[in-house]
């Protein structure tokens, strides 16, 4: 839990829950910095199947991320309500402050009490998952935002 930031709140994290295909991941509120609606993509010269491409976000061309590609799963099919989560870099990666992630819905807020996340034995976790809880009766995976940063560094 430590990439999750705690409000004024003790033991309070300000987090979304964010619906993927099959799962939903859990992240810090601060980690993201904006919902966008799905958009035209533009092309990348990735040979990385998981970078989908570019959008251009505030003038910024941000490269697109399908977290379930990048974990050795099955891609989303098309999807009316999809949408795209700009997250915030938690590198120092000057030509990467922001990247985007494929997502299936609208996020939730929520305002998460450590005493409120079990974590679970979960089974097909992939690479880019660091754990696997429950927040109100619901599954989720805390992903590994530094892992996934990482690793699209390297094809960007």
């Amino acid at each position: 839990m430590s990439q999750l930031k705690k409000t004024d709140q003790p033991n309070q994290v300000d987090c979304l829950l964010v619906p993927l295909k099959e799962k939903n991941l859990l992240m810090p509120n601060v980690s993201v910095a904006e919902i966008v609606p799905f958009s035209h993509l533009l092309t990348t010269a990735s040979n990385a199947n998981w970078i989908l491409g570019r959008i251009d976000w505030r003038g910024v061309a941000v490269p697109v991320v399908c977290y379930e590609m990048l974990n050795r799963q099955t891609p989303p099919a098309p999807n009316p309500n999809a949408r795209f989560a700009i997250v915030n870099g938690v590198g120092a990666h000057s030509q990467m402050p922001f990247y985007a992630i494929l997502v299936q819905g609208i996020p939730r807020l929520m305002h998460v009490l450590e005493e409120d996340i079990q974590e679970v034995d979960a089974m097909n976790m992939g690479d880019f998952d660091l754990t696997a809880v429950t927040i109100e009766r619901e599954p989720a995976i805390i992903p590994n935002l530094d892992k996934v940063e990482q690793e699209l560094i390297k094809f960007i």
